[in-house]
């Protein structure tokens, strides 16, 4: 056999061969229990980030892009600003966790009430709790209460099958078997989304996902943030969570569901409120 064939059936052989997968220094995990805990870690290690995005959604609402500046901290802090194309400021949204504030730019109204998941979630397509939307902004799981795991390797792929189970809702988590950060999240059996986690980025001592992807199939929905440049875990400006009104603005309370509150009447001079 002369070179040039006896190369070219290297490379036919070769070509057929599974890929190696590259566990982490501890090896190959086999416990369910124990991916889960080290998985579990490894994105908790991520507590705060601020930096610049992209959001694309795709709703029977509506399709479009915005650009976005994000402040966000465990467990429920929230800072989010939305500009035009022309990068001029369109709307402001903060949360403390138990408030939250939301300036519009156009009409020069500031909204405040409970920081409800309909009030939270207001630059979004998909109604999430304050502390879920920090979690996936963070490019974190939130994971259903397991009554029980197994796991498996998906050597075609090169990531660990962790399947979470609690009565008839399954959760799979497809995981990265170096870095245990998940890649895909699917949630069956219930109501909930699938969560996708891409474009994995070296930052400091972390490795984080700068693009987040989220589809809920019942609702026909999806939702892509893109990170183009992020800081992780340096401690947070909270000036930027406060919740004060710009001066000059019309201040409107809503409720839980964001519906207007009706300013309570004059109370009587010396007497209670409303008496």
């Amino acid at each position: 056999m002369n070179r040039a064939a006896a190369a070219i059936f290297l490379v036919a052989v070769c070509s057929g061969c599974p890929k190696r997968i590259e566990f982490g220094p501890e090896g190959r995990i086999e416990d369910p229990e124990a991916l889960f805990q080290v998985t579990s870690q490894a994105q908790a290690n991520v507590v705060t980030l601020q930096g610049d995005a992209k959001i694309r959604v795709a709703s029977p609402q509506g399709n479009g892009t915005l650009s976005l500046f994000v402040a966000i901290s465990r467990p429920s802090l929230v800072h989010l600003e939305s500009a035009d194309f022309f990068n001029r400021p369109v709307a402001a949204l903060v949360s403390d966790g138990q408030r939250f504030g939301l300036y519009q730019t156009e009409g020069n109204v500031f909204y405040q009430g409970p920081a409800s998941p309909e009030n939270v979630s207001r630059f979004l397509p998909v109604v999430l709790p304050s502390e879920e939307l920090v979690a996936l902004m963070l490019g974190q799981v939130p994971f259903i209460p397991a009554e029980r795991k197994t796991l498996a390797l998906d050597a075609d792929q090169r990531l660990y099958v962790l399947t979470l189970y609690r009565g008839e809702v399954t959760q799979t988590l497809y995981i990265h078997p170096k870095h245990r950060r998940v890649v895909r999240s699917e949630v069956r059996g219930g109501r909930g989304y699938d969560l996708f986690f891409e474009d994995f980025k070296q930052k400091g001592n972390q490795v984080f996902p700068t693009q987040v992807e989220l589809k809920a199939e019942m609702a026909r929905t999806e939702l892509r943030l893109n990170y183009s440049d992020v800081t992780l875990n340096a401690p947070p400006d909270l000036t930027l969570f406060e919740l004060a009104p710009p001066e000059g603005a019309r201040v409107v309370e809503v409720d839980a569901r964001g519906r207007e509150v009706a300013p309570a009447p004059p109370s009587p001079e010396g007497g209670p409120p409303g008496a």
